[in-house]
């Protein structure tokens, strides 16, 4: 558990490589391998994993 909410966490880490991708999600920008742009935008992840992008944050 951690006492603090992502805002916070974005506001520490904003200026060192992350970024809040989704409301629910901060990324290390160093570890996505690629962004796919169909399906509402997903960024895929060193591991595989896929993090959905919100519609607020596509640009």
């Amino acid at each position: 558990m951690v006492s603090k909410n992502l805002k916070e966490y974005e506001m520490i880490l904003g200026g060192h490589g992350f970024f809040r991708i989704h409301n629910s999600y901060i990324i290390n920008l160093k570890e996505v391998k690629r962004w796919i742009k169909t399906d509402g935008g997903y960024a895929v992840m060193s591991d595989e994993a896929m993090v959905a992008i919100s519609p607020q944050e596509k640009r």
